[in-house]
């Protein structure tokens, strides 16, 4: 028989909460991981399902035509509920998405499916929040004031630094998202505890790798294959690279590209710029205004850099 309730959710810290949330929400439907660049593809696992979640997927300009077209069409045999927090595409007008950059994915999810959820189970979209940084928001504000905040606060860092190792391990992330659901304690799944004792360990020694390596421009500060954090790596960029915008590039050797992960302070719009400089190179990129994210050929990444750069002019820290 075909699943009632198939879940996609992106696999970071936000991610993995909201899809907790919705699968607390829908007891036993399978958890898939995706992207921007693969949700496309992987919504063909639930083609037959009754109702479909999608959670912290976000909607990048370049698929944002094909992802209306396939979504609207899924939408018409079954339930399609998206919820994001990215910023959308423009005119992108649709019934089924749920959306707010103002919030994280897990607050999204947690409000959308707060009539199904025990009440005890905010907790899990505060990990979120904390994890995305929105944990400023008046909804996230809200929440804390029922929990104690220190807790919290350590147990989505155990989330944060737990799944920095074997990122790319969706099986063992399937499980933290199954036992969220039951709202388990992050510091006592075994696993994640210790692999966040060793993230944070590996992150000092890439703190002062990057402090050692940076590379300065006029607006951007960059690392280039530090063998780290790539997300972590960026943020240290920009702070010892004393810009208003870190870059961390990692080649993947396999597609002959880098991975890249960008990181502001102040107002620089990176998913705009980011896309922009991106698809001059044949790339793909985007996020939020403050991180963002992209795939970039490897013999493009320096064009990349200095283009990202000079649209960003000279700005301080």
């Amino acid at each position: 028989m075909p699943a009632e309730t198939v879940i996609f959710t992106h696999g970071d810290c936000d991610g993995i909460c909201s899809g907790a949330l919705a699968l607390a929400a829908h007891e036993g439907a399978p958890v898939f991981f995706s992207n921007p660049v693969s949700i496309l593809d992987d919504l063909d696992e639930a083609k037959d399902a009754d109702r479909i979640v999608v959670c912290d997927i976000a909607i990048n300009l370049p698929r944002a035509r094909d992802i209306k077209n396939k979504v609207t069409k899924l939408s018409k045999k079954a339930e399609v509920i998206y919820i994001d927090h990215h910023p959308k595409p423009p005119r992108f007008n649709v019934s089924w998405l749920v959306h707010d950059t103002n919030s994280c994915a897990a607050q999204l999810t947690y409000e959308r499916f707060r009539k199904s959820l025990d009440p005890d189970m905010s907790r899990v979209a505060i990990y979120g929040a904390i994890g995305d940084y929105k944990d400023q928001t008046p909804l996230a504000m809200e929440l804390l004031k029922t929990w104690d905040s220190r807790s919290l606060y350590y147990e989505a860092g155990t989330i944060a630094q737990g799944i920095a190792i074997g990122r790319k391990d969706y099986d063992h992330k399937r499980d933290i998202v199954q036992l969220l659901s039951k709202n388990v304690l992050p510091s006592q799944i075994p696993s994640l505890a210790k692999n966040a004792i060793k993230a944070s360990l590996m992150e000092e020694e890439l703190r002062l790798r990057i402090e050692k390596s940076v590379v300065r421009l006029n607006s951007v500060s960059y690392v280039i294959d530090m063998d780290g954090f790539i997300s972590k790596a960026a943020i240290y960029a920009h702070i010892y690279g004393g810009t208003c915008v870190g870059v961390a590039a990692e080649y993947l050797k396999s597609k002959d590209v880098y991975d890249v992960s960008i990181r502001a302070k102040g107002d620089c719009n990176l998913n705009v710029l980011v896309d922009m400089a991106a698809r001059r190179c044949g790339g793909t990129g985007g996020g939020h205004p403050m991180a963002a994210g992209g795939r970039i050929p490897a013999a493009c990444i320096m064009d990349f850099i200095n283009d990202l750069d000079a649209m960003l002019g000279s700005r301080k820290k």
